[in-house]
Parts: C-alpha cells; structure tokens; sequence
C-alpha cells in the first residue's frame, strides 16, 4: 500500500516536469471537397504553427489549397512588466525626438505676437504720454515767459493801457511838442509792442499810476472849475493818445509804402513766372496793409478834430466857470 503511493507521486512529478512543448498542438483541418474526401477533424500533431504549416504546405495542391493549421501555443511564463520609462523632455523611447503637434505651435506663435503686439502698443502709449507732457511743459514755459514779460512791460503802465497805447500816447505828446523825433521812436515802440516784441517800460509823461476807484462809487464834484479842469485833462490824454496813434499808423504807412515800391519794381523786372507770382502775392499783401495804415491814420485824424472840438467846448465852459468864481469872490470881498 505505501509503494503504491509512492507510485503515484513519483507518477505526478513526472507529469509535472513534462517539457513546455508537450502542452502545445496544432492540427491539419480539411475544408471543402478535402474535407469530404479525408474529413474534417484535425489530423497530425504539432508543437508549433510553424511545423503546422510546413507539413500542410509539403502536401499536393489540392490538400494544400483546401487546407489550414489550427491549435494552441504553449502558455508563455509569468514576466512581471518593467518600470515604465519616461523619456527626457521633447524625445520619445528609443532617443527620437518628439515631434511636436503642428496646432500647438501655431498656438504658441500667435500668443508670442500678441504679446509683442501688446508690448509695442504699451511702448507707443508711454512714448505719446512722453511728448504729451513734454509739450504740456514747454507749452507751460512760454505763458509763463509771456506772462512775466508782460508784467514786467505793464510794470511801468498807467491807468490800466496797454503798452502800446502808452507808446501811442508818448508819440502824440512829442508830435504836439514838436519833436518829431521822439514822436517817431515812440511810435515804433508802439508798433513793437503791438507786435509782441520786447520793448522798455512806458511811463506817460507828467503822469503818475493812479489808485483805482472801488467799484459802485461814483464822486460826484459840486465844483465847475474842478470838473471841467478834469474833463480837459481828459481830453487832452485822449488827443495824445489818438496823435499817438496817428503818428504810428502814418509810420506803418511810410514802411509799406517803401516796401510797395520795391516791390512792384521786383515784379516788373523778373521774368521767372514762379518769382513773379511769389512777388506778386507779397505786392498785394503790402498795398492791403498800406491801405489799412491809411485807413487808421484817417479815422485818427477824424477822431482827434472831434475831441478838440469838444475841448474847445470845456475849455470855454471852464474859462466862463472861472470868471463867475472870480466875480462871486470879488463881490464876497466888497460886501465885507
């Protein structure tokens, strides 16, 4: 009884350690008319497909062609898998570089644009705010220049008028004096004023800046003489403004004049059509400002006849004042 079992293990072990091949069969299967003629369970056994095949194809056509090999492998061992492996950045297994998908890219091109878009506009906008306030700055600079020159060209104005009319009213006090000269270089300085350019303080003659009257009171003098006094002072600064004026517009005149002159000499002597037309364009722009001159030396002239007429006026009226104030004093002395 124990033999007998010790018969049976050693019959198990052995079947056990049977070689891998022994686990495997493949066969020959007939189809069709071969399979009619040698039937159609597998026939032969193999140990691989390959010996299958090579003995079904060494047969006659007709087997060969009406013929298949079907079995099974021997099961392959247990391997455990290996670590997966991860390749470096932009390769893939095997040391190919991967290749990179073709809308990534174009992805990636459109965003780096964007950005340097972005980029350029930002750079554009600080530069337009640079200049921006560059010009705000020196913008800036020249009213402040203009503003301190002309405080320091007013500095020295009366009664409110602007430099040029104080030139104006210089120019007429030394054309009534007689002085010509002086006339002339105050009507000059008028003329600069007018245009902008730097001139000395004006100070009119005999006259010093005058406090002004707060606004909403009137004076109101019972005094004719007195009244009258100040009525011709008043006239008498207009006359000279106006000669002033006068004197300058006459002054203008004689400048354009000259330049007329020349002028048209200019455009009857060239024969370049282009310097004629230039010319010309510069003969009309002098006659317009000659006649302008003109006009203002006219209405100037107009002007101060009416305010002398008026001064002839006040100062009768002030002479008759005078002469009652008088004969009501010297009657006020023969009563006493």
């Amino acid at each position: 009884m124990k033999q007998t079992a010790i018969l049976w293990v050693l019959v198990f072990v052995f079947a056990a350690m049977a070689p891998v091949s022994a686990l495997a069969d493949w066969k020959v299967h007939y189809t069709g008319k071969a399979g009619q003629m040698f039937g159609y369970g597998g026939r032969g056994s193999f140990s691989s497909k390959a010996q299958c095949e090579a003995a079904r194809t060494s047969r006659p056509g007709f087997e060969r062609n009406n013929s298949y090999c079907s079995g099974f492998d021997p099961p392959k061992p247990y391997v455990a898998p290996a670590p997966a492996y991860r390749p470096p950045s932009g390769q893939q297994a095997g040391g190919q570089v991967q290749q990179t998908n073709p809308a990534v890219l174009e992805a990636q091109r459109r965003q780096a644009e964007e950005a340097a878009k972005q980029r350029a506009q930002v750079a554009a906008m600080e530069q337009a705010a640079a200049i921006m306030q560059q010009q705000q700055f020196d913008q800036g600079k020249s009213t402040l220049a203009n503003d301190l020159r002309n405080r320091l060209n007013a500095s020295g104005g009366t009664n409110g008028q602007s430099l040029s009319d104080c030139w104006a009213a210089r120019a007429g006090q030394a054309s009534q004096r007689g002085d010509r000269a002086a006339a002339k270089t105050f009507a000059d300085y008028s003329i600069a004023a007018r245009e902008g350019k730097s001139v000395p303080a004006c100070q009119a003659a005999g006259q010093s800046p005058a406090v002004p009257m707060p606004q909403g009171v009137t004076i109101i003098d019972d005094n004719p003489v007195r009244r009258l006094t100040e009525e011709k002072r008043q006239l008498d600064t207009r006359i000279a403004t106006l000669s002033g004026k006068r004197a300058e517009a006459r002054a203008t005149a004689e400048k354009k004049k000259a330049e007329v002159e020349t002028l048209e000499k200019a455009s009857r002597s060239t024969t370049d059509p282009k310097a004629k037309a230039e010319t010309d364009t510069l003969l009309a722009e002098a006659k317009k400002a000659l006649a302008d001159a003109q006009e203002q030396d006219s209405r100037a002239t107009q002007e101060i006849n009416r305010a002398q007429e008026e001064l002839k006026v006040v100062n009768e009226a002030k002479a008759r004042a005078e002469q009652s104030r008088s004969g009501a004093s010297a009657g006020g002395n023969a009563a006493r």
